[in-house]
């Protein structure tokens, strides 16, 4: 008996009764895995029960196909239709320009799609050349070029696999019968394999969402019924796991001025129902109809309230930062000189290791038509003379900075070569480039998760095109080679996901159906994201979908019915709490699905100020500070804490300014800065420093390395991660070698700690070590230095240990500059005007600790919006 049963609610309760030997079908993995945790807290244990995607079902045929084939690798895909596209364009001038990285991208996703549907087109339309019978000619000679190099990309991998059960080469596994739930309707290839397992299996259930007003549940329950399925119109009684009050009480969506409030009350609301219904996390689900808007603030919101977070997510590698300042670097270096991209360029963090201020040259050349490079060398000229001639001295000692930072700019666009050569000769010039930038074994120490990861993708890509483009031995310009690497960029995507045992689940609409949550929030119900907005470009054209006889270009009619299907579940299936921002970026109103289904809107409008006893972080902090500022008026003393000791970061920070110091010292708005990417990578330098000076072979020591990198899963990058630690030692090591050290050991990590403390006008002064050296039978302290050397930098531990503590020998590791090992000798000769200047300095700030004046804000603005307490800093 094949059913298909047509209901307005859905939970995993309808696939209760699943029992051995038989095949359950669902849409995600995310929850086939709440489908196998219930089962197993039903049953006690997972009977055999195969449970899968329909991708997943014909894994055995994919694994056959690619006995005779290999899968190519995006790089290759996009390097291939690229230079299909140019011979198919070669000579015909209509179509001159059109090889942009968005026009290869998207002509990718249509190459795909025609896989996926199994296309043949006839020699007449290869033959035209009208239209978009372009794709049709180029879909056959990539089917072509895959065959002839057995190849196959995921979508034509999948074709041959069906294909391989349609003409009887394989067969499934058998079943006694068949579950498959929470389809809204089927893809095309879906369709083939549902098809097939018709033939094969009598007893098949089908559980879909369903609601007669809308057009795509109707044809999705035609095409079941076209193949033999009887339509059960279900009341969901015996379906549901209970009875929710949603739809006897009147629906609300509450609307904030802005995201950050909007999360605000999320947070607030979440704590309620965790305190009053006792809903545990792993029963909650956040949704948001775009991940990309809402992920940054709820991870930081999230944390700050201690609430774990699941969040599953992957984002394209041209959408880093860092792979932004690489493609801006290149169309600068090999294109023409656009002076907002120069700006962009030379005063970014990776050129700017000096920090120096470039607003005197920005604001010089604001008004000034710059055409080439050459220009901006004149305008430093005539800066440089007018300080010279009224000797400024800091502005001279900035235009130096300037001056050395453009010369190198300047010289590495010089050295660049704009010649047409092969894909490969281009990506290693461009790898030479950032050599000369020095961004690559510094990686491991760049506190930025993010960073690291599109750094180590980057260098991935560098390296697998050696292999991957040898064949490929045309030349390119430098315009085709940019729109290839930003389409090879483009078609990368990067795991950015958190993963938490019991966490609060960030979903997007599509994942929530069927998952058996007790409660369902919906933040972000705003116009502009919910129906989702249609593919960019000319896919938008439904005449292209008629010409290619594509039925998977969707138009924004039957995705705006996709998503009203989702959202109508979620409503009639869970407990939910909606809520919208009225403006992000520009004013939004609420979704078109929240009036549609008649719900109230509530606009929350005195949103600033909390509203019960029960307060956030971010309400603690503002009622705080009102506090603060109403005691200033009635108050005439203030007490400064008694302070007994100071240790060394402490000691930098009031050197610097004194009030970042009071603000870490009285813990005034603390903030935890997140060091534990640095500290582990740290950690695993000193081990491999260690084994290395106990001569540990090779192997053992990459070993070590391999299975101790923790930030990532990805087996290549922590291999390229783990060989940058290990050159980084090595240098150290040597270095070692030559001072005669013995042994390394690594202080005030874990357990260890090691404090050396000197009386310096009554405080207690306290230097942490980083590592101890043994030479001969005398140990010395060492420190490590993760700064390049700056004049503005102020002091640090070194110094403390050298002017302050007064260290007879001082051993330093540099993770930046050369030598990266470094003992010193303190000659204990009499103090430079300027090092005195700074002790003294520094003993009248110890003797005015207590007095209130000490703590007044002395940084330029510039210097406090760049402080992790600019929030605060300003108003003071």
């Amino acid at each position: 008996m094949k059913r298909a049963y047509l209901l307005q609610k859905l939970n995993l309760s309808v696939l209760d009764d699943a029992k051995s030997n038989e095949l359950v079908i669902l849409p995600r993995r995310f929850v086939i895995n709440k489908l196998k945790e219930r089962l197993v807290e039903k049953n006690g244990v997972l009977f055999d029960i195969d449970i899968f995607t329909f991708d997943d079902l014909i894994n055995p045929a994919k694994n056959e196909v690619l006995k005779t084939r290999k899968i190519i690798t995006r790089e290759q895909e996009v390097l291939v239709v690229f230079q299909l596209l140019k011979s198919i364009f070669k000579g015909k001038k209509s179509f001159e320009n059109v090889l942009t990285y968005e026009f290869t991208s998207q002509v990718i996703y249509l190459l795909n799609l025609m896989f996926l549907e199994s296309k043949e087109y006839s020699q007449k339309d290869l033959a035209a050349f009208e239209n978009y019978n372009f794709l049709k000619v180029l879909f056959q000679r990539y089917k072509e070029y895959l065959d002839q190099n057995n190849l196959v990309n995921f979508s034509y991998l999948q074709d041959l696999a069906i294909k391989l059960f349609e003409e009887d080469k394989l067969e499934f596994k058998e079943y006694s019968a068949a579950k498959i739930a929470f389809f809204t309707d089927f893809r095309c290839d879906q369709k083939r394999i549902l098809k097939l397992i018709a033939e094969e299996i009598t007893d098949i259930e089908v559980f879909m969402p369903f609601f007669d007003d809308i057009e795509i549940c109707i044809e999705t329950a035609k095409f079941l019924e076209s193949l033999g399925f009887d339509i059960v119109f279900s009341t969901n009684k015996e379906h549901t796991s209970a009875n929710l009050n949603s739809t006897s009480c009147q629906l609300k969506v509450y609307s904030y001025p802005n995201i950050i409030l909007e999360i605000n009350s999320l947070v607030k609301e979440i704590k309620k129902d965790i305190s009053d219904k006792k809903i545990d996390f792993d029963k909650i689900a956040v949704v948001v109809p775009s991940v990309e808007r809402y992920k940054d603030a709820l991870v930081q919101t999230f944390s700050e309230e201690m609430l774990p977070v699941n969040l599953s997510c992957q984002k394209s590698l041209i959408e880093f930062g860092f792979i932004r300042f690489v493609l801006d670097l290149l169309e600068f270096l090999g294109g023409e000189f656009d002076k907002q991209n120069f700006e962009r360029i030379i005063s970014h963090r990776f050129l700017n290791k000096e920090n120096a201020d470039f607003e005197v040259l920005f604001t010089k050349i604001k008004e000034i038509n710059i055409l080439e490079l050459e220009q901006i060398e004149f305008v430093l000229e005539e800066l440089e003379f007018f300080a010279n001639l009224y000797a400024f001295d800091n502005v001279i000692e900035n235009l130096t900075k300037i001056r050395r930072i453009f010369n190198r700019l300047k010289r590495i666009k010089n050295e660049y070569d704009k010649l047409p050569k092969p894909f490969v000769s281009w990506l290693e010039k461009t790898k030479k480039v950032f050599e000369k930038l020095g961004i690559t074994k510094e990686a491991e120490f760049v506190n930025d998760i993010e960073f690291v990861k599109a750094f180590y993708h980057l260098n991935e890509i560098f390296k697998k095109g050696q292999e991957d483009f040898k064949e490929f031995d045309s030349d390119f310009t430098f315009e085709e080679f940019l729109d290839i690497f930003k389409t090879i960029l483009s078609q990368k995507m990067v795991d950015v996901s958190i993963n938490i045992l019991s966490g609060i689940d960030v979903l997007s609409i599509q994942d929530v159906l069927g998952a058996d949550y007790q409660k369902v929030y919906l933040i972000g119900f705003s116009d502009d994201i919910l129906p989702r907005s249609n593919s960019e470009g000319f896919l938008r054209n439904m005449r292209l979908k008629e010409e290619l006889m594509l039925d998977e270009i969707k138009d924004f009619d039957y995705i705006f019915q996709k998503d009203l299907v989702h959202f109508r579940s979620i409503l009639n299936s869970h407990d939910v709490y909606m809520s919208y921002p009225r403006y992000y970026q520009t004013q939004t109103n609420m979704s078109p699905f929240l009036e549609l289904e008649g719900i109230e809107e509530v606009p929350v409008l005195k949103s600033y100020m909390p509203s019960d006893d029960k307060l956030t972080y971010r309400e603690y902090k503002f009622v705080k500070n009102i506090n603060t500022k109403d005691t200033e008026k009635t108050c005439r003393t203030f007490q400064v804490p008694e302070i007994f000791y100071i240790r060394d970061r402490e000691l930098i920070e009031l050197d610097s300014c004194p009030l970042k110091f009071a603000f870490k010292k009285f813990n005034i708005d603390e903030i935890e800065k997140e060091e534990k990417h640095f500290l582990s990578n740290l950690q695993l330098l000193f081990s491999c420093i260690q084994k290395m000076l106990l001569s540990k072979e090779p192997e053992e020591v990459l070993g070590f390395l391999i299975s101790n990198i923790r930030y990532t899963h990805n087996e290549p990058v922590k291999k390229l991660a783990a060989l940058d630690i290990i050159q980084i030692s090595l240098e150290i090591v040597e270095r070692m070698i030559e001072y005669g050290v013995k042994e390394f050991v690594p202080q005030n990590m874990k357990e260890r700690v090691l404090v050396i403390k000197k009386m310096v006008e009554g405080i207690e002064l306290q230097l942490f070590p980083n590592f101890v050296v043994k030479v001969g039978d005398e140990e010395i302290l060492g420190f490590v230095k993760a700064r390049r050397e700056s004049k503005n930098e102020g002091i640090d531990k070194i110094w403390l240990a050298t002017y302050i503590f007064e260290l007879d020998k001082i051993a330093v590791i540099y993770l930046f500059e050369n030598p990266r090992f470094v003992i010193y000798e303190n000659t204990h000769v009499p103090l430079d005007k300027l090092n005195e200047q700074i002790l003294n300095g520094i003993k009248e700030k110890i003797q005015k600790l207590s007095n209130i004046e000490t703590y007044q804000k002395m940084q330029s603005f510039k210097n406090c919006m760049s402080c992790e307490y600019s929030h605060v800093c300003i108003l003071f």
